[in-house]
């Protein structure tokens, strides 16, 4: 419990400080060329990091160094300075050659947003070392049973970036003010890396040693990986295609598309990958030790608890986008008629957000019992059914496709997964009736009410007191919803107040 909430309060500074973050950034550039230029490159070493630092390399590494860590513990130092100097020193080299392409491809791009795109992404591909490397620090911190600074690095990033944005204030030419986070970012990243190598070195592991031997749980890391990566890149290859098809678009649609994007992320960060931190590293050691009770209890809660919070929030988003929208990003440069592009993506974002978190905690089962073939395959089917879709509702609801297109791929993946584990794991016994038995009641009333509040409240007001108004309400609408669990759900009311997983 303690733990999940370490990583819930870190996550929830981390967002707060992110959103701030980027109230300013679009305050400042608005949906400029500049911006979204900024907003891809930033994109490229953030998709490698989920990629090699949170998706396929974490998901291989993580089970091995646990079973390493719960069968030859004293050896689980030396494997972890192994571990770390042969992915610093093939990380380090794959970044090099890239930089020179990119540097290549520059000369030869005539076009001025593309250019500028390379010259970015150039310029912050030095962040990636540093932040897959972080990533992958945090996991072994993970299964060691600490998680306070996993929660609250991200926080250092958000905080390098806005003091980049307060210096930038005093520049009037949108590509200086873009060159000057670049080098934030760089900055931030190497924060994060800083910070876990030494928690780890305070709790009994040390990596300041170069060791390149050979070792058997290398080379399972390394076999899990290659298939994994296809599947985890397949995933984050979506996110890319929806902001490069954007771009070519209409360039200020990146714009739009990352703000519904960053609304997801912070009911998905503070609940669903805070909850998937604690989850995976369980899953994993109860798997190396094979109590598969225990396993079935770990994802039991920890899908309830995602569903139990993500739900309400999706019926918040969808409601809500309009007032939400122009109280936060209604500043500067960004126009009411901005926020009016962005509010039918994210209402349709926010129909999908239980299912993001769904998807992402039943991907790390498969990756708990070492199957990366099947991600692998289902990725593919999913990136599939993304292009198809956006291709067929494209002429009729424009860049909205990209948005429609990202949940009905992921509700397809979502069956396809429950139905493969039910099949291959069926101790786990995924059955969501339970679930909607008596919390479908619950979750209507607190849609209808609501709705009902919405339309009797004035949101013609100053910020401050639209400030105000929308803060009592999403407070009181936090109480009507464990008020109407505590009348049809006793258990699920329960299961909110411990807050524990396992």
């Amino acid at each position: 419990m303690y733990a999940l909430l370490k990583l819930i309060t870190g996550t929830f500074c981390s967002r707060i400080l992110g959103f701030l973050r980027d109230i300013v950034f679009f305050a400042l550039l608005g949906s400029s060329m500049e911006a979204s230029a900024f907003l891809i490159a930033f994109a490229i070493p953030n998709l490698f990091r989920r990629l090699c630092g949170e998706g396929a390399l974490s998901s291989a590494f993580i089970p091995v160094f646990a079973q390493r860590y719960v069968q030859r513990p004293r050896s689980a130092t030396t494997f972890l300075n192994a571990f770390f100097t042969r992915f610093g020193v093939y990380l380090g080299i794959v970044i090099f050659f890239v930089m020179l392409l990119l540097a290549l491809l520059h000369q030869w791009i005539t076009d001025p947003k593309w250019a500028t795109v390379l010259y970015l992404t150039n310029a912050m591909l030095p962040y990636l070392w540093f932040i897959c490397t972080a990533a992958l620090l945090n996991g072994a911190l993970n299964v060691l049973n600490a998680f306070s600074l996993t929660a609250f690095s991200p926080v250092l990033l958000n905080l390098t970036m806005l003091t980049g944005l307060w210096y930038c204030a005093s520049y009037n030419q949108p590509m200086t003010q873009v060159r000057i986070l670049s080098i934030c970012v760089i900055f931030g990243g190497l924060l994060q890396w800083f910070l876990p190598k030494q928690q780890l070195k305070a709790n009994g592991f040390p990596l300041n040693t170069f060791v390149w031997k050979k070792d058997s749980d290398l080379e399972r890391i390394w076999n899990l990986f290659l298939p994994s990566v296809l599947g985890a890149a397949i995933f984050q290859i979506n996110t890319m295609l929806g902001r490069f098809f954007a771009y070519i678009v209409d360039e200020r649609s990146v714009s739009f598309l990352y703000l519904a994007n960053r609304f997801l992320e912070l009911p998905l960060g503070l609940f669903a990958f805070a909850i998937i931190s604690v989850v995976l590293p369980k899953l994993s050691l109860h798997s190396a030790q094979q109590d598969e009770l225990r396993a079935k209890e770990t994802l039991t809660s920890g899908i309830q608890l995602i569903l139990l919070l993500l739900i309400p929030c999706a019926i918040g988003l969808y409601l809500l986008s309009q007032p939400i929208l122009d109280l936060c990003f209604r500043w500067g440069k960004f126009s009411g008629e901005d926020i009016r592009n962005v509010i039918p993506l994210l209402k349709i974002f926010a129909i999908g957000l239980p299912l993001f978190g769904i998807t992402a905690l039943l991907t790390r089962v498969f990756y708990a019992h070492k199957d990366t073939k099947t991600p692998v395959k289902l990725s593919g089917i999913t990136l599939v059914l993304y292009i198809v879709s956006f291709l067929i509702f494209m002429p009729l609801i424009g860049i909205n496709s990209l948005a429609l297109a990202s949940v009905l791929s992921t509700l397809v993946l979502c069956i396809l997964q429950v139905k493969i584990i039910q099949k291959r794991y069926p101790f786990y016994v995924l059955t969501f009736k339970m679930f909607f038995e008596r919390k479908c009641l619950a979750l209507t009333l607190f849609a209808i009410i609501l709705y009902g509040i919405n339309l009797l409240l004035n949101w013609h007001l100053q910020k401050i007191e639209m400030a105000l108004q929308l803060s009592l309400l999403i407070l009181c609408s936090g109480f009507i919803y464990l008020f109407l669990l505590r009348i049809f759900d006793k258990n699920s009311f329960r299961t909110l107040l411990k807050f524990r997983i396992d």
